[in-house]
């Protein structure tokens, strides 16, 4: 894991951040997107070694309080040896011995790492236990982390599993750190996740810095929270505690989907304002990417609206936006999907084809072999298209 120190004593050096040291690698990769866990452990194959499982930042308290000269080489040490000691807690929390032992290791680490000078001013203790981890309040000097165990490394079997536990939720709680303006995030406060060893830390909230502002709508980046994330046992004067059980919509992992979709939330005239703008320009790989954002955003407009897009989209599609629309058509307002069908079926091309053949239940009364839209579909005399319509119906 590369590491490099930021912080300057020189006035004419100005960075970004000049509290905490920049870490290269997947903290980079999640901050801007977000993934499932089986993505995550996909990443941490690719980048191999390089970043030792770890995600996110330590404490700056923790950062100024080691000499200058020796932080990259102390927070190495730091990195490689904290998960570790308290991955010795899993599946060990009511037993004291263990956590006692696990105590002793950690005062040691922090005081040979520079970021206590006592070993009093460290102090371990077990707080609560939840279906994928257990969580233990760490006090060092006068601050207190919540440091989260998690019961397994890489927990398979129903597919919520994807987006809970370890490789799931230290990734995500950067993503929200980094995408969330300050004033508007009632998510806890994330430091950094340890990957290799199933832990997260962050900071121990007691309800002493409650949240009134306007939470953020996190719909803007592509998630929404379920109805776990507002139960009693989840927050805490108004900040959310759990990152678990997120839905993840698509535009979550695309930044120009993300784009035209947050300015469709404040005005429903922002999708034919941003077409308008887009094909005035030269096409490419981002021009496309634009006509894709338009129809995906067309999900959350009046039909009006979807309409007036329609009008100039759908003759602007070329086949690779053309199959996309066709690949999602059910982003479309109801009553708009004839409609469409009827444009993407003229353009003659078997993989639109295809994908309107899969597509197809999303129209009105379309599935049956006595409607106009499958006798369509049927008359291209594609085997592909034709064996789908007959799974149909």
């Amino acid at each position: 894991m590369e590491i490099k120190n930021n912080y300057t004593n020189s006035p004419k050096i100005k960075y970004k951040s000049p509290v905490t040291p920049s870490f290269q690698g997947i903290t980079s990769k999640v901050s801007k997107a977000i993934y499932d866990k089986n993505e995550i452990y996909e990443l941490c194959n690719e980048y191999g070694t390089k970043f030792n499982g770890i995600v996110g930042k330590p404490p700056a308290d923790w950062v100024f309080s080691i000499p200058f000269d020796k932080r990259p080489e102390k927070i190495k040490e730091l990195y490689a040896n904290f998960g570790k000691i308290f991955s010795e807690l899993r599946g060990q929390a009511n037993i004291y011995w263990t956590r006692r032992s696990v105590q002793t290791k950690l005062k040691h680490l922090l005081k040979q790492t520079g970021i206590v000078k006592n070993q009093k001013q460290v102090k371990l203790s077990y707080t609560d236990s939840g279906s994928f981890g257990d969580v233990y309040k760490l006090d060092v000097k006068d601050e207190s982390f919540a440091v989260k165990v998690y019961h397994a490394l890489f927990q398979t079997g129903w597919t919520y599993h994807d987006y809970n536990g370890n490789y799931f939720e230290q990734p995500a709680a950067q993503y929200l750190k980094k995408k969330i303006p300050k004033k508007h995030n009632n998510w806890f406060n994330f430091y950094f996740g340890d990957l290799y060893n199933g832990i997260m830390v962050s900071k121990f909230e007691n309800g002493d810095y409650p949240f009134d502002g306007k939470p953020f709508n996190t719909q803007k980046i592509g998630l929404s929270t379920t109805r776990e994330h507002y139960s009693e046992k989840n927050i805490l004067e108004g900040r959310i505690l759990d990152i678990g059980m997120v839905d993840i919509w698509p535009h979550a992992k695309n930044k120009t989907m993300r784009y035209v979709y947050a300015k469709t939330m404040n005005d429903q005239q922002a999708p034919f304002k941003v077409l308008e703008k887009t094909l005035k320009w030269k096409p490419s790989e981002f021009y496309n990417e634009r006509l894709k954002g338009v129809f995906y955003s067309l999900q959350i407009v009046s039909n009006e609206n979807a309409k007036k897009c329609l009008d100039l989209l759908l003759p602007a599609a070329d086949k690779e936006v053309s199959l996309y629309i066709a690949d999602n058509i059910f982003y479309a307002p109801y009553s708009l999907r004839q409609g469409i069908f009827d444009s993407l079926i003229a353009k003659n091309n078997e993989k639109v084809d295809m994908a309107l053949a899969k597509n197809l239940e999303c129209i009105e009364g379309a599935i049956t072999p006595e409607s106009r839209t499958y006798k369509v579909l049927q008359s291209r005399n594609n085997e592909n298209v034709n064996a789908r319509l007959k799974k149909l119906y």
